[in-house]
């Protein structure tokens, strides 16, 4: 084979290379910058490449799915390129393992994507294969869920998102696959699709002019402190395996940055996802109403007289504190009568880090495999509410980038909360770009929702998000603060996307179906 040959042979899998570093600019790297185009760019270069394998004598299976294979490796080398840390910093894995895990791990981080180069295949017409893809990015398990039409926020708040309360995210997935198929289209037929490209541009018109979700009334504002304590993760696990001088420097910590002087009365103090090292039995507490709480918690709501939202672990009742899925990754809300009001327990576990995917066997595995977590997994939706009676709900760490999890939770019956609480940790992921790929995916929740987010994380980014993906103060990276915010609290209604969720979307493509069925010229 000559070189002109290779050359020609190898330009599928450099195109669709590219077309994943194009996919990954849309999320924000350490700059802060998402490049809003990158995943339509992208997701062309990948579709063209795979119309380039079409086109050669006898296309096979196998270099399609090579070619999606380029298409994944691209997305995680300028977008996931931090997990190779992480491996290192939390499952105390080192080069050259750490590197050769993270490269494995770039097979499967967009697994929608082979399963869709298999199904365009046999299906071409544009629409049903957007809302395939759509359907694939909501249902094919993900362990980042980094979505095509994530990259339209770097939008807000400047150019508003008006279909985000309507469609949420899938809206925008769906009409970053629909104009590069029909970019495609194009190429393949020589023909401008008019009417296509036409409803492409009326969606994207309607997203900058409809109306956005109208505040309800008023109720009232909460002086809410968020402590950012940049505690290292030695520190950290040395305090929870009870070293008294950890322990000691972590309490100091949080007691000399929840007590700080503040400009006015304090009504909640927010810690971040697993702030208190010692383990916790809320339903011996609850109990027990004489019980008394740890004493660095006591000190801080006497001389606070705020109440305080912490991350912590809680004991599993019934089992010892050793065994297998013997705690809780929770949030504790304790009161200024220094009781604990209730407790929400962690239900969405992150795969390899607090849990294992393999069901029965788990236990088994854990014996040697020890750098997971094992966390029981949390069965209850719970309502929380502040000592003035406005009721909010909280997330840990990543359940907030699973819309379809909160929207279950926002539907439950006697579920009506008037803000969230996202309690994160973000530490193991070092000053990479996962914090601000975080905060960035975080925000889609409060847009899609019409609901605003206290976001208290260990080493940044704190920070409180608005209904319209705008932003209180931010605490940045390994700063050591706290971040104080009157939050203004409105009667919060039922977004249509809360209310039918994927099924709007759904609908959007049933429409463009049929216009342009009906408008295809007839012989």
């Amino acid at each position: 084979m000559d070189l002109k040959t290779k050359i020609k042979n190898s330009k599928p899998f450099i195109l669709s290379l590219m077309g994943g570093f194009f996919y990954a600019s849309g999320f924000p790297m350490e700059i802060n910058y998402s490049f809003v185009l990158g995943p339509i760019i992208g997701f062309f270069l990948f579709n063209y490449a795979l119309l380039l394998e079409r086109h050669k004598a006898g296309p096979s299976l196998k270099r399609q799915m090579l070619v999606a294979l380029a298409f994944s490796l691209g997305f995680y080398l300028l977008g996931f390129y931090w997990i190779p840390h992480t491996l290192k910093e939390f499952g105390e894995l080192y080069f050259p393992f750490n590197q050769l895990l993270g490269f494995i791990f770039s097979l499967v981080i967009i697994p929608q994507v082979y399963i869709y180069t298999a199904i365009q295949r046999k299906i071409s017409n544009t629409v049903l294969l957007s809302l395939i893809y759509v359907l694939l990015e909501e249902f094919v398990p993900q362990q980042f869920p980094a979505h095509l039409g994530h990259s339209f926020l770097s939008l807000a708040p400047q150019f508003p998102l008006r279909l985000a309360p309507i469609f949420g995210a899938p809206i925008y997935s769906f009409l970053t696959v629909f104009l590069g198929l029909t970019i495609i289209e194009q190429i393949k037929s020589k023909k401008i699709p008019f009417i296509s490209y036409g409803l492409f541009g009326v969606l994207i018109l309607l997203n900058f002019i409809l109306p956005g979700p109208s505040n309800g009334i008023q109720l009232n504002s909460l002086n809410v402190r968020i402590v950012q304590p940049n505690i290292g993760n030695f520190i950290k696990i040395d305090s929870e395996r009870g070293s008294v001088n950890s322990l000691k420097s972590v309490f100091d910590s949080y007691f000399d940055l929840s007590t700080a002087p503040s400009q006015k009365p304090l009504d909640l103090i927010v810690w971040p996802e697993t702030s208190f090292p010692s383990l916790i039995s809320s339903d011996i507490m609850k109990k027990n109403n004489d019980l008394q709480i740890p004493g660095v918690l006591s000190q801080i709501i006497e001389k606070t007289q705020a109440e305080l939202f912490i991350g912590g672990y809680d004991l599993k009742p019934s089992i010892g504190a050793g065994d297998f899925q013997s705690q809780f990754n929770s949030a504790f809300l304790f009161g200024t009568d220094k009781k604990l009001k209730d407790v929400y327990r962690k239900i969405h576990l992150i795969p390899f880090g607090e849990a294992l995917p393999f069901g029965p066997i788990n236990k088994v595995l854990s014996h040697y495999i020890t750098n997971v977590s094992y966390f029981a997994e949390g069965d209850k939706f719970t309502l929380f509410k502040t000592k003035n009676g406005t009721p909010f709900i909280s997330v840990i760490c990543y359940e907030v980038l699973f819309s379809d999890f909160l929207r279950e939770f926002l539907n439950k019956e006697g579920i009506a909360p008037q803000f969230l609480v996202n309690l994160t940790n973000d530490s193991w992921y070092g000053n990479t770009a996962e914090p601000a790929q975080h905060l960035f995916l975080a925000k889609w929740r409060a847009l899609e929702f019409n609901i605003p987010i206290i976001r208290s994380t260990n080493t940044g980014i704190t920070t409180v998000i608005m209904p319209n993906g705008s932003e209180s103060k931010r605490l940045t990276y390994q700063q050591k603060t706290f971040l104080d915010v009157e939050l203004s609290l409105f009667q919060r209604e039922k977004t249509l996307f809360q209310q039918f969720g994927l099924w709007m979307t759904i609908g959007i493509a049933i429409l463009f179906y049929f216009i342009l069925y009906w408008a295809r010229p007839r012989t």
